[in-house]
């Protein structure tokens, strides 16, 4: 386990204080939790069932900051990849979600060879199934299950509720998916940078039902959900601001507006 030599990375991606600042912070944060990811480690039963970092969430964190493979805590990283393949592939253990690999780990763990095999194979076996792509960006979704590949960085992330969606491309990535999976229509627009506007279209729903999903938490995580109904088939309009300082649309409130939507015409 080799962390120290990644100050520089979590320095950059805390960006709190001042450069240098950061980078003692940084330091002294990775320092800490290598002697508790020593003390973990060396009790095994601990470990696998009480890590001395809540949902591994440091590990997690030394994925996303781009630590290689060979210099996380093997034992944990171990019981990390177990957890997912059970997840994905047998759906035991706890539910996992915003969970972070490098791409190459879990192919290898789901005994696929490459991202063309991956989607092949699950194509076949996942309900729903589902893929979008942008660039280095990728998006697949299937029996309940979803994931970004972030190709530049080399990390996959499984089931990314916490993500924000912070730009335009990512919002209309979003919006072709889940148009797909949830078989809604959509059309995208961004009216300016920071200003982006979804059409779902929703066949069989009424006022009545479409009144009632407004007035669900849902809806708050938007800058505004309005409808217009013609011969049957409701056009929900979505917009969404970003303006700074405020918080972005998570992907897992995107989603649950298209699940609430899907169930309306039925």
């Amino acid at each position: 386990m080799e962390l120290k030599k990644h100050n520089n990375q979590f320095s950059q991606r805390i960006h709190l204080l001042d450069e240098t600042a950061d980078k003692q912070l940084a330091k002294e944060l990775i320092q800490m939790h290598e002697k508790k990811c020593t003390a973990c480690q060396d009790d095994r039963l601990r470990c696998a069932t009480n890590p001395a970092c809540k949902d591994r969430n440091f590990l997690n964190t030394m994925i996303e900051i781009g630590v290689e493979t060979e210099d996380l805590p093997i034992f944990c990283y171990g019981l990390h990849l177990e957890q997912i393949r059970r997840y994905i592939l047998e759906r035991k253990g706890r539910i996992v979600a915003n969970r972070r690999l490098p791409i190459k780990d879990l192919l290898q763990t789901l005994s696929v060879s490459s991202i063309r095999h991956f989607t092949t194979k699950f194509k076949k076996v996942w309900s729903n199934f589902s893929q979008a792509q942008e660039n280095d960006l990728m998006l697949v979704a299937g029996d309940n299950l979803l994931f970004r590949f972030d190709f530049h960085r080399g990390i996959v992330t499984v089931n990314p509720t916490m993500d924000p969606i912070d730009s335009f491309d990512v919002f209309k990535l979003y919006c072709k998916l889940f148009s797909e999976v949830y078989e809604l229509p959509t059309t995208v627009k961004d009216v300016t940078t920071n200003w982006w506007v979804a059409s779902i279209t929703v066949k069989g729903a009424d006022t009545a039902s479409i009144r009632g999903l407004q007035r669900t938490k849902v809806v708050t995580a938007f800058e505004s959900l309005c409808s217009d109904e013609v011969d049957n088939v409701v056009n929900l309009e979505v917009e969404v601001v970003q303006s700074e300082g405020c918080p972005y649309l998570l992907v897992e409130h995107f989603q649950e507006l298209y699940e609430s939507a899907s169930k309306l015409g039925k």
